[in-house]
Parts: C-alpha cells; structure tokens; sequence
C-alpha cells in the first residue's frame, strides 16, 4: 500500500487537521519554506532509492544473461561430445620380403620329395 494513503487511513481528516495547527503553530511564516524543504529532499531520497533499484536490477539482469549464456555453451558443448567419431580405417600392413605364392607351404606340410 502506497505510502500517502496508509498515513490517510492511520490519522484520518482529524489528524491531517492536527498536523497543519501543529506545523502553522510550529513554524508560522516559514512553513511554506520548510514544506519546500521537506519536498525537496523527499525528491532527493526518491531519486536515489530509483538508482539504488535500477542499480539492483540491471546487476540482477547481467547475471541472469550470464547465467543464461553459460547454459547455451554447456549445452553446445554436449551437443558436440555426443557425436560418434570419425572412421578412419586401420594403416595397411606391409607386405613382407620373400613370401611365398602359397601360404602353407612353411608349415611343415608333407610334400611330395618326401617318397
């Protein structure tokens, strides 16, 4: 509830009334100065309590944003481990010197000089 109608509701017109005998009384010639005054600097504080909020929020923003943008990179990062890998096929092994048109023939197998 704004500030102006909870002092309304908390003293009424009779209050308001009290208040303004009370001030005349008070301050007599100088209270158009002194409202001046209180007006002023009630401006001031208002002013400074916007900047303060202003302040908060956009820091609040940043690290919302900061936040947000980490998230899209861990996310662009586990996008990219969960590919499969590239297929790359096994070197050729080199041929060997003095190898034999057939293959079994070293192995001890009977050949036919053995009669």
């Amino acid at each position: 509830m704004p500030l102006p109608l909870a002092f309304f509701e908390f003293f009424g017109i009779q209050g308001f009334l009290l208040l303004a005998i009370l001030g005349v009384l008070l301050y007599g010639e100088r209270l158009p100065e002194v409202a001046a005054t209180v007006g002023r600097q009630l401006m001031h504080l208002k002013k400074s309590v916007q900047g303060i909020r202003n302040e908060i929020e956009s820091v609040a923003f940043d690290a919302k944003h900061a936040v947000a943008r980490s998230m899209d990179k861990a996310d662009d990062l586990a996008h990219e481990e969960s590919t499969a890998p590239k297929f790359e096929p096994p070197p050729a092994e080199p041929a060997t010197v003095g190898s034999s048109a057939e293959p079994h023939a070293s192995l001890g197998s009977p050949s036919s000089d053995n009669k």
